[in-house]
């Protein structure tokens, strides 16, 4: 008898020691709370510039707008979004507390984001490199020639720990001055306290064209000191919800490979190519409903954003007042990364 009693408790000890952990394991619900709440809550950065910024109809830019691309591919409409900013630490923990459902800004894919914070990237939106932005006159020669610099960057972020690693390898003697937020790592360097500012090459282009009154007074060096892809990032614990974000991207990027845009989209609507009619909805595509996609769900993200060419050349590129090269965020075919697996 006691050996029976022993087992049983056993088996009960067991029992409640795997529940919990089953319990865990379960799939999120992020995607069935979006639908159910009627609109995406997503985080953005909070730095005033032309890739985020407050324009006449709300936050808008590059970043916010692929949180509109969402929106787009879910209810059909642009505003159905909550755009919150936040600091890059506070968005990424947002996710992992669901807080809010995706941060999309300049926020670098990385190894330990992944398995600590428990985040997955639904896509990379913008391949970027780390650089250099300095007064005009500082720098003679190369950087790596340049003795006693201050460096302001910001804290708590993928770029203090590349600014470590390049100021080690080369053997420098620059002082780290590290900010809590953008605003004050800005100010600092505008104001000379610092004689560069390090983080995204994009951040950088940004401020020197649109936060300053004179952009001929800083330099923008070559340097690049580290690979970041900028990415949309959800939670690991939904993957359902990370391939819609995923794909409502794709979609864009599918789109300018096909030569499809916001003011023609309507000419291929009678397009014999499979491919188009799958992307325009034409013809079904196996799973979207049973997410709660609707059949032309990313013929609405083309018809009201357009396609990732036109977000870039709007937000970033030659109709912008940044007037950024692509480089390597051009199409797989014209030399660069962007890439769309098969919409099928």
């Amino acid at each position: 008898m006691k050996a029976i009693t022993a087992i049983l408790a056993a088996v009960f000890s067991i029992a409640a020691f795997i529940a919990p952990t089953s319990a865990t394991a379960q799939p999120g619900r992020v995607l069935e709370d979006v639908l159910d709440r009627g609109y995406v809550k997503c985080a953005i950065g909070n730095r005033p510039v032309l890739d985020t910024r407050i324009g006449d109809t709300g936050y808008e830019g590059f970043f916010p707008e692929f949180c509109r691309v969402i929106a787009l591919a879910l209810f059909s409409d642009r505003d159905a979004v909550q755009l919150s900013p936040m600091l890059i630490r506070h968005g990424l923990s947002s996710i992992s507390e669901g807080e809010v459902d995706v941060y999309i800004s300049n926020v670098t894919w990385t190894y330990s984001r992944d398995l600590t914070l428990q985040l997955t990237p639904a896509a990379v939106l913008y391949h970027d490199g780390q650089g250099f932005l300095s007064h005009s006159g500082t720098v003679e020669g190369a950087l790596t020639e340049l003795q006693d610099a201050t460096v302001c960057v910001s804290r708590s972020t993928t770029t203090i720990a590349n600014l470590e690693d390049y100021i080690t390898l080369n053997k420098l003697s620059w002082q780290i001055a590290p900010f809590e937020s953008t605003e004050g790592r800005n100010d600092a360097f505008l104001s000379r306290r610092c004689e560069l500012l390090t983080t995204d090459r994009l951040v950088l282009a940004t401020l020197r064209a649109t936060g300053v009154d004179n952009p001929e007074n800083y330099i923008l060096h070559d340097e690049v000191i580290s690979k970041e892809p900028l990415v949309a990032y959800v939670s690991a614990k939904d993957m359902i919800w990370g391939n819609v974000v995923r794909w409502a991207i794709f979609a864009t990027i599918l789109a300018e490979e096909k030569g499809i845009t916001r003011d023609n989209y309507q000419d291929y609507l009678s397009s014999p190519d499979p491919s188009i009619r799958r992307l325009l909805g034409l013809e079904p595509t196996p799973g979207a409903e049973a997410v709660g996609l609707e059949p032309d769900w990313a013929k609405q993200i083309i018809a009201v954003s357009g396609n990732y060419g036109e977000i870039f050349d709007r937000f970033l590129g030659d109709a912008s007042p940044m007037k950024i090269d692509r480089g390597a965020n051009r199409l797989w075919r014209d030399g660069g990364l962007l890439y769309s697996p098969p919409l099928r």
